[in-house]
């Protein structure tokens, strides 16, 4: 990993930090990444963000994926520790069923009774149907029901998180709305999940240390003036747990 470089700047403009002006960003792509759409984040995970987009040929600058700092555990020593991963959010999995061609929409969801789940009142469950147009016969049809208990973040005292409990329906809405189109769409979305499905959850892989990275930053001064290094790695592609869907 290369050393930080520190930000020169001239008379005519800034100059960029090497690992961001070879991606070809701009200064005020850079700038509304760093302080406006991910406002706190490792410099690193920003640029993890832009790779990500790149790769999967979104716009980063419509927050098609989020940054989550989550709780990873190493399967070979057991060890946890905290990273940030890239995830996608469901605007992600939206987008990328609609350039199919293919996506028909989904039926309106429809909710179970209320249950109280760690204090919390939810639907017990919520259910919808995707459905994708196949080339031989038409509408086809992709039926989901996800529980509130199965999916729900929950707390280090075993509660729902706040975002859970602020807005029960609406996560518990957007998990299934995820659950249904991987299921119609699992060429476009494999086995990866949403950044709401995996709010507060721990990650277990068989993942390699990361090189040490400089603290999360927590400032509103211009992210252009911040040493920056190449990102050290990743342990899953692929949120923010306001996103509004």
């Amino acid at each position: 990993m290369s050393a930080p470089t520190s930000l020169a700047t001239t008379d005519a403009a800034p100059v960029l930090p090497e690992p961001v002006s070879r991606r070809g960003i701009s200064e005020a792509q850079w700038r509304t990444l760093a302080n406006n759409l991910y406002p706190g984040a490792n410099t690193q995970s920003v640029l993890m963000v832009w790779d990500y987009c790149a790769a999967r040929k979104l716009d980063p600058m419509k927050k098609p994926c989020h940054i989550v700092l989550m709780k990873v555990k190493d399967a070979k020593t057991g060890t946890y520790d905290w990273r940030d991963v890239v995830m996608p959010g469901i605007y992600e999995y939206r987008t990328t069923a609609q350039r199919t061609g293919q996506y028909l929409g989904h039926t309106k969801p429809e909710y179970g009774p209320t249950v109280t789940v760690a204090s919390v009142d939810a639907p017990d469950w919520c259910e919808m149907t995707i459905y994708r147009h196949h080339p031989a016969v038409g509408r086809v049809e992709f039926p989901v029901r996800v529980y509130f208990a199965e999916v729900v973040a929950t707390d280090k005292d075993g509660k729902p998180n706040a975002r859970w409990t602020k807005a029960p329906i609406q996560m518990l809405t957007k998990c299934t709305e995820a659950a249904g189109l991987r299921e119609a769409f699992p060429d476009e979305f494999g086995g990866e999940s949403t950044a709401e499905e995996m709010d507060g959850r721990t990650m277990d892989v068989d993942a390699k240390p990361l090189l040490p990275q400089p603290p999360r930053r927590r400032s509103d001064t211009a992210a252009i003036d911040v040493p920056l290094d190449e990102p050290a790695g990743t342990v899953a592609t692929g949120r923010d747990p306001g996103e509004e869907g």
